[in-house]
C-alpha cells in the first residue's frame, strides 16, 4: 500500500513539474495534425537527436521553462522528431532540414508557418514562437507577400528581417536591415517598431553609434529603461572582452578611457540613470585594474560591482587572479564578501555548492555551510517535504572533481519532486555539532529527515548509478 501510493505521489508531482515545460506528446506526424485540427491548434515540431548539445540544452534550458511551455502548450500540439529514427529521417528529407536543433510551427495541411535554425536564449525563443502564432509576422504570410510580390509595410519588412535571422539566412538579414537603415526617415527610425534593427548591436558598430547619437529622440521613442539598458549592456561587454582577451595594451587602455569619457562628461551623460553610469564605470576601474595587475584595485572594484549586483562569470577571471596571486590579506577582504556573491547569485543549492567549491579552492576564507543548513530547514517547513541531508568533505579529491549528485535537470526535478536536498561539507567548524549529532564516521553520508528533523532513514558511500541512488532514496521515502 504505502509503495502504491508513494508511486502515485510521485507521478501526481512528475506531472506537475511536466506541465510546467513543453509537453511533447507521442504522437506521429499525421496524428498531431489530425489533433492539431481537432483543436484548432498548430503543430510544433522539434528536430532533435540525443547526440545533438544544443538541442538537449535547449530542452533543459528553455523548453523546460514555465513561461515557454505555458504558450507553447496552448498554441501548439507538441511533438519531437528524432533524425536517427525512420520518421525523423522522413521528416527531415521532407522539410529540408540540414542542422539540428531546428524547430518549425507547421498548418494542419503540413505548410511550414515557421521556422527557427539553431539554440536560442528563452526570451528570444518564446518571442520566435510568439510571432509564428502572428498572423502577420510569421514566414508562412511574408513569404506569400512577396510571392504575390505585394507592397510590404515597414512593419513587414521588420518583421521579415527577423524571419531571416530565425533561419539563419544572415547576409539576406543584413542586407536588407542596410536598405532599411539607408531609406527609412529618421523619425520612422526611431519608432519602436524598428527598434530590431538595433537592439543586438555591439559597441562600435554603426547602429549601435547611431542609437548613442541620438539617444534623446530613442529615449523618447523606447523609454528611458530600454535605452539605457541597451547602451550599458553594450559598454560593459566591450569592457568586458579586454579581461577576456587580456588585452594589456596602450589600445585597450585608451578603450576604458574613451567609454569612461563617453558616460561620464561633466554637463551630462548619455546613459539618463547614475547608477547605471555607476555600473559601466565600475566595470572599467575592475578591467582597468585586472590588466595592471593591480590586486588591492582589483578587490575593491569586486566588491563595488557586488554592491551593484553584477557579479557575472567573467569576473571569475580577477577571482581567480587574485587566489593565485593574492596575499593573505587580499583574500581576506574577498572572504568580506564571496559569501554574498554565492547567497545573492547562485539560484540553487546545485549552484550554491558550486561557487562554494570555487571560493575555496582559490583559498578565500569562507564560512557559509551553517547556512546551508539552517535555509535548508526553512524550505523543509515552507514545502512540507522530507529533507536529504549529504555530508561530504569538501577537500577529498572525489569531490573537486564531482559537483552532486544530481548535477542534471532531469535529475534535479526528480530529487525537488520528492524532497528537500542539501549538501554540507562537515570540514567547516560551523557544522560540526553535525557530525556528533548524526554519528557520521564515514563519507560521504546520506541521511533521510521527516519534517520534525529525525532521521528516518540513511545509507553512506558513493553510489556511482542513478538507480542505486534513486533505489535507495525511495526506500526511505516508503518509511516517512
Amino acid at each position: 500500500m504505502k509503495k502504491s501510493m508513494l508511486l502515485v505521489i510521485s507521478l501526481l508531482t512528475y506531472c506537475s513539474v511536466f506541465a510546467q515545460s513543453v509537453k511533447f506528446d507521442t504522437l506521429s506526424l499525421d496524428q498531431a495534425f489530425e489533433r492539431a485540427k481537432a483543436e484548432g491548434k498548430f503543430v510544433f515540431v522539434d528536430v532533435t537527436a540525443s547526440w545533438c548539445g544544443p538541442c538537449q540544452l535547449m530542452l533543459e534550458e528553455v523548453l523546460s521553462r514555465k513561461d515557454v511551455g505555458e504558450f507553447c502548450n496552448k498554441q501548439f500540439i507538441c511533438i519531437q522528431m528524432d533524425v536517427d529514427k525512420l520518421e525523423g529521417k522522413d521528416f527531415k528529407k521532407k522539410y529540408g532540414v540540414n542542422s539540428i536543433p531546428t524547430f518549425f510551427i507547421l498548418q494542419e495541411d503540413g505548410t511550414v508557418r515557421h521556422r527557427l535554425r539553431g539554440a536560442r536564449r528563452p526570451e528570444d525563443f518564446l518571442a520566435w514562437a510568439k510571432r509564428g502564432v502572428n498572423e502577420t509576422s510569421s514566414l508562412f504570410f511574408l513569404n506569400n507577400l512577396l510571392e504575390r510580390k505585394q507592397k510590404m509595410s515597414l512593419q513587414n519588412k521588420v518583421d521579415y528581417y527577423l524571419v531571416l535571422k530565425d533561419i539563419r539566412k544572415l547576409h539576406d538579414a543584413d542586407s536588407l536591415r542596410t536598405v532599411l537603415f539607408e531609406q527609412t526617415p529618421f523619425e520612422k527610425l526611431t519608432d519602436k517598431e524598428c527598434w530590431p534593427l538595433f537592439s543586438e548591436e555591439v559597441y562600435g558598430s554603426q547602429y549601435f553609434e547611431y542609437v548613442v547619437k541620438h539617444g534623446d529622440k530613442f529615449r523618447e521613442k523606447q523609454g528611458k529603461e530600454r535605452i539605457d539598458d541597451y547602451l550599458v549592456q553594450g559598454y560593459k561587454q566591450e569592457i568586458q572582452r579586454l579581461m577576456y582577451d587580456c588585452q594589456a595594451s596602450p589600445e585597450a587602455f585608451d578603450l576604458i578611457n574613451q567609454i569612461t569619457m563617453a558616460v561620464s562628461p561633466l554637463d551630462r551623460t548619455i546613459i539618463s540613470e547614475e547608477n547605471k553610469v555607476k555600473i559601466v564605470l565600475t566595470w572599467a576601474k575592475e578591467v582597468k585594474a585586472f590588466l595592471e595587475n593591480d590586486i588591492p584595485g582589483m578587490v575593491e572594484g569586486m566588491q563595488e560591482l557586488v554592491e551593484l549586483k553584477e557579479w557575472r562569470d567573467c569576473l571569475w577571471h580577477a577571482m581567480k587572479y587574485v587566489g593565485l596571486n593574492g596575499k593573505d590579506e587580499d583574500k581576506e577582504r574577498m572572504g568580506q564578501f564571496t559569501s554574498k556573491m554565492l547567497f545573492e547569485f547562485a539560484k540553487t543549492p546545485v549552484e550554491q555548492w558550486d561557487f562554494y567549491q570555487k571560493f575555496r579552492y582559490l583559498g578565500f576564507p569562507i564560512s557559509c555551510n551553517g547556512k546551508f543548513w539552517s535555509d535548508a530547514l526553512e524550505r523543509v517547513k515552507e514545502k512540507n517535504k522530507p529533507l536529504l541531508l549529504e555530508c561530504v568533505r569538501g577537500r577529498d579529491a572525489y569531490f573537486i572533481m564531482r559537483n552532486w549528485a544530481w548535477d542534471l535537470p532531469e535529475r534535479v526535478n526528480y530529487l525537488d519532486s520528492l524532497c528537500v536536498s542539501v549538501r554540507i561539507d562537515m570540514d567547516d567548524p560551523d557544522v560540526a555539532f553535525l557530525k556528533e549529532r548524526f554519528e557520521i564516521t564515514n563519507y560521504p553520508a546520506y541521511f533521510l529527515l521527516d519534517k520534525e528533523g529525525k532521521v528516518r532513514y540513511s545509507w553512506e558511500g558513493m553510489i556511482e548509478e542513478d538507480q542505486a541512488f534513486r533505489d535507495s532514496l525511495r526506500k526511505g521515502l516508503e518509511g516517512i
